[in-house]
Parts: structure tokens; C-alpha cells; sequence
């Protein structure tokens, strides 16, 4: 048998993928080994005939490395080619109008596009970097690198200057990230942590939810309560499916709705009770009475942004300048900006090919026979799904203005490079789908499957 395990594990190029196929082909041999000793073979004939029962080994294994060997996503790494030349080619346009507009042409175009391209290159780098880090290698450190994640975060706080009262940056000395980039890369790695829990019982579930409360509350006492709630959201998700998956083996029918009933009216009442007895922040009040009023002064950005979806017509120009109207109309406004320069058609073709990725995405986490990629791909997910949802209400003036962005397409280096180390991840855990088993298991270390 080990001789014929040698030749067959020879033909599989994927040293990854040979630990997996060896346990997998011996369990086969020693199963039919048992029949034929039942059968009244002694022990000796009945591995040889279990072996030959297998077939020519060469033949097997060549059979076998056509099925277990790295993947790469075209599908996705096409959109993502197309995503990105034209995200460039929006930027430049946008550069030249706001060129035209302010009347200084090559210094402006120049400057504003050579900065999306630059987030661009960047984000590609760190997506190919990612790619090519075996994600299960990420998942063995998760609550490692969950723990410095928070602590950086925290000590950044209180180290860091605030902008008005927001701890925007997250590093150290001249390397910096901002805060919401750097903490939404914390839920994929929750979808390593949950892993860590499989077959624990309510301990693990406990813990589960300890290791998904303390970011939120890091994230909410920035202040960055939209982060806040995004996190909660997305990893709240993430533990419902482990729960449905029977991660925990406890009580699903009633933990389920528990956790989302508690997970929904929990940080509302809190909210309210905040806003009621005035505890958040001053721009944080003063945001929520501007969306909350009827007043154009108040309420300046919002009814700006309703004003410009409402004259946006189907093709072509709304006949209004977005430029100087609102702020960081080529990051926050994206949406509204191509609605009224181009059209509602330009945008909403842009938000279609965001959905068609969003969707690829969701699908090769579902389809993952791997349950830890699965779980960090709906990580991911989640990210640029409720991201792209809250941009998108925010820019139709029905959600109050905050810190979102449109994945890919939102000028800024931060969420650039966020948008792209999510998508490395994605192609990192569709290269191994036919590479790992149901359930991975290390030799060095704690296995992820107690």
C-alpha cells in the first residue's frame, strides 16, 4: 500500500493538495482491506487485492491531479481587469472637468488621475500579494492577528490626533491606514476566528460573540458608527451561517432568531437612549438633526444630493455643476457625480457591474467545499455589499451622509487598496477550492477542526 500511495502522490503536482489525497486514498484501501478480510482473506491478500481493486496508480494519480490543483478565477479576475480601466478612465474624465472648472487643466488632471492610479497599482500589488498567501496560512494566526488588529486600533486612538473628534488613521510613524479600511479587513479574519470555535458548544459561541462585539465597540468609540454598524452586520451574518452550518452544535432554532432579534433592537435602543440623553459626538448630533430637518441650511449636503438625483436625467447632463456644489464629489458622491454629468443610466450601469462582482463573489464562497473559505469569502462579501447598498442610499439623500464608500470606483488610496486585498483574498480561497478538504487540519499546530 505505501509503495502505491508513493507512486500515485508522485503525480500530484500540488504539494498542497498530497496530505489530503494520501488520507483520502488510504481510507479507501483500508475500507476495502476490511471487506476482504471479512470475506476470509488473511490480512496480506486482502491489501493486495484492495490495491489492485484501485487501479494503475500513474493513471490515478494523473486523474486525481487534474482535479486537485490551484484554480484561478477568470471570471472574476476579468471583471476585476475591467473594473479597474475603467474606474481610470472615470477618474481622468471627472480630473478634466474639475480642470475645466477651475481653469487649471494639465496641473489638476495630472495630479487628481496620477492619484487614482496610484491607489490603483498599489491595491493590484496587495491583491496579488494576497492572492498568492495561502489563506488557510491567514486563518492558522486569526485571533493573533484579530487581537493586534484591535489593539493597534485602540492604541491609535488614543495616540493619534483626532479630526473633528474622529480617530481617522490607524499605524505606526509614516506607515498609516485609515480606520475603516484597516478594521473592515477584520471581518474575513472573523470568519477565521469563528473556525477556531468549530465543535465547541456555547463556549465557543460566547466567545464568538466576544470576538465580534469588542471590534464594534472599538469602531463605535472612534467615532465611526456606520463602520460600527457595517462590522456588526457582516459578522453577525457570518455567525449565523456557522451557526446554521451546525459549527457549534447547539440549539439553532432559537440561537438564531436570538442573536438577531438581540443583534437589531440592541444597538437601536442603545442609540436612541444615546441620542436622548445627548452622548454621541457633536458632528455626530449635528448630522443626525441636519438629516432629520426640513431645513435647507441644516440639512446643506443631503437635499443638494436629492436635488441633483431629481434633475438627473436618463442620458446626458442634469444642466448642473456637481463640482463645488457638494464635497468629495469623486469619492463619497461618486453616484450622484456620474448621474449628473452623464446620466442615471452611467451610474446605474456602474452599480449593475458592482452587483455582477458582489454576487460572483457570494457564489464562489457558497459553492467553496472548503467550510473556512466559505465563511472568510462571505466576510468579504459582505464588505462590498453593504458598502455599495449604504453608498448608494446615502447618495439618493435617504440615509444621513457618513463614511462609506463605492468599492473601486470612490476616489481615496485607503479603500482602493481595501477593495483590492479583499478581492486577493477571494481569488486566494477560490485557487484552493479543489485543493483542501471539507474540514483542514495541520500538523504544525492547533488543528482549525478541534
Amino acid at each position: 500500500m505505501e509503495e502505491y500511495l508513493q507512486t500515485l502522490l508522485l503525480q500530484i503536482r500540488c504539494k498542497k493538495a498530497r496530505p489530503f489525497i494520501e488520507e483520502e486514498i488510504r481510507a479507501h484501501i483500508e475500507d476495502q482491506m476490511e471487506e476482504n478480510i471479512h470475506s476470509g482473506m488473511s490480512r496480506e491478500e486482502a491489501e493486495k487485492e484492495a490495491v489492485l481493486d484501485m487501479g494503475d496508480p500513474v493513471a490515478v494519480g494523473v486523474s486525481m491531479d487534474r482535479i486537485h490543483r490551484p484554480q484561478i478565477a477568470w471570471k472574476l479576475l476579468v471583471l476585476i481587469s475591467v473594473i479597474s480601466v475603467l474606474g481610470i478612465v472615470l477618474h481622468k474624465i471627472i480630473c478634466f472637468r474639475l480642470a475645466h472648472f477651475e481653469g487649471e487643466i494639465t496641473s489638476l488632471v495630472d495630479v487628481g488621475s496620477a492619484g487614482y492610479l496610484y491607489g490603483v497599482l498599489v491595491g493590484l500589488a496587495v491583491m496579488v500579494l494576497i492572492y498568492f498567501i495561502d489563506y488557510t496560512v491567514i486563518a492558522q494566526y486569526a485571533r493573533l492577528i484579530a487581537l493586534i488588529m484591535i489593539l493597534l486600533t485602540v492604541i491609535s486612538g488614543v495616540m493619534t490626533n483626532r479630526i473633528n473628534g474622529m480617530a481617522y488613521y490607524v499605524g505606526v510613524g509614516p506607515l498609516r491606514i485609515a480606520s475603516s479600511a484597516f478594521l473592515s479587513l477584520y471581518v474575513p479574519i472573523y470568519g477565521a476566528v469563528l473556525y477556531k470555535y468549530y465543535k465547541t458548544g456555547y463556549a465557543g459561541f460566547l466567545k464568538s460573540l466576544v470576538w465580534m462585539i469588542v471590534p464594534v465597540y472599538v469602531a463605535f468609540t472612534l467615532p465611526n458608527v456606520m463602520l460600527a454598524a457595517i462590522m456588526f452586520l457582516a459578522m453577525l451574518v457570518q455567525l449565523t451561517v456557522a451557526i446554521w452550518k451546525d459549527w457549534f452544535q447547539i440549539n439553532k432554532k432559537i440561537v438564531i432568531p436570538g442573536i438577531w432579534l438581540i443583534g437589531i433592537l440592541g444597538p437601536i435602543m442603545c442609540f436612541a437612549g444615546m441620542v436622548a440623553m445627548n452622548r454621541l459626538a457633536t458632528y455626530q448630533m449635528a448630522r443626525i438633526r441636519a438629516f432629520l430637518s426640513n431645513s435647507g441650511d441644516a440639512n446643506y449636503i443631503t437635499n443638494h444630493l436629492r436635488n441633483f438625483v431629481a434633475s438627473s436625467k436618463l442620458l446626458g447632463n442634469c444642466g448642473k455643476e456637481v463640482i463645488g456644489a457638494i464635497p468629495n464629489y469623486s469619492s463619497d458622491y461618486i453616484f450622484v457625480t456620474l448621474s449628473a454629468n452623464y446620466g442615471m443610466l452611467a451610474g446605474i450601469l456602474v452599480v449593475c457591474i458592482l452587483a455582477v462582482m458582489i454576487v460572483m463573489i457570494f457564489q464562489i464562497a457558497t459553492r467553496q467545499n472548503n467550510q473556512l473559505g466559505m465563511l472568510m469569502g462571505y466576510g468579504c462579501g459582505m464588505i462590498f455589499a453593504l458598502n455599495t447598498v449604504i453608498n448608494i442610499l446615502e447618495n439618493l439623500g435617504l440615509l444621513p451622509v457618513s463614511s462609506t464608500f463605492l468599492p473601486f470606483f470612490s476616489a481615496g488610496k485607503n479603500n482602493l487598496i481595501l477593495s483590492y486585498a479583499l478581492i486577493g483574498l477571494m481569488l486566494s480561497i477560490y485557487r484552493y477550492k479543489n485543493v483542501y478538504p471539507r474540514h483542514v487540519k495541520r500538523r504544525w499546530g492547533r488543528s482549525f477542526c478541534p
